[in-house]
């Protein structure tokens, strides 16, 4: 069904799957309906006082690099599709993940989101808004609503703020069913 080039690239039906982006993006991609694009990066973002220096699990992270007017703010969307997720023999389901969110305070939003439809609708089941502070904070988000679903998809959706000083990043994911 739609979504056209936003279709997911392979089914998960083996947990816990896990993914830290030390050789590459894995099973996530790219959305193409979107402004800019998540980096896999280490050792700290390219702009001052945003962004981690390391990643909360490995070296390897994805970030939004929020530089240059126009380009990387105001308002630029960034969408990182992940795999789809076969939850159909799933009683209990959770997803894991850390995000770093150090900058300004109009950084943006950060938003997590599900759909069960091939990506027809999306519905936030995450959202983060403004400065979190200069360290990786852990997320546990609970998909027992999701649970008996065969084709779960999970997104991370970035709007920037209006300042480069937003280079929010995402590591460490886990999707577990126990």
């Amino acid at each position: 069904g739609g979504g056209g080039s936003d279709d997911c690239s392979g089914t998960v039906d083996s947990f816990p799957y896990s993914e830290s982006f030390e050789s590459n993006l894995g099973a996530w991609t790219q959305s193409t309906n979107d402004d800019i694009d998540w980096t896999r990066d280490s050792g700290g973002t390219p702009s001052a006082n945003t962004g981690p220096t390391t990643g909360a699990d490995g070296a390897t992270y994805v970030y939004v690099e929020a530089s240059v007017d126009g380009t990387g703010y105001p308002n630029k969307r960034a969408i990182l599709n992940s795999p789809c997720f076969d939850l159909s023999g799933a009683s209990v389901a959770s997803f894991d993940f850390s995000y770093h969110m150090f900058g300004a305070a109009d950084m943006g939003s950060l938003a997590l989101e599900v759909s069960t439809d091939d990506g027809s609708n999306w519905s936030s089941i995450f959202n983060q808004t403004g400065n979190q502070g200069n360290q990786w904070n852990a997320e546990s988000i609970n998909l027992a609503a999701y649970t008996g679903e065969s084709n779960v998809r999970l997104r991370f959706n970035r709007v920037t703020g209006s300042t480069w000083q937003a280079d929010i990043a995402l590591d460490k994911f886990e999707l577990s069913t126990t």
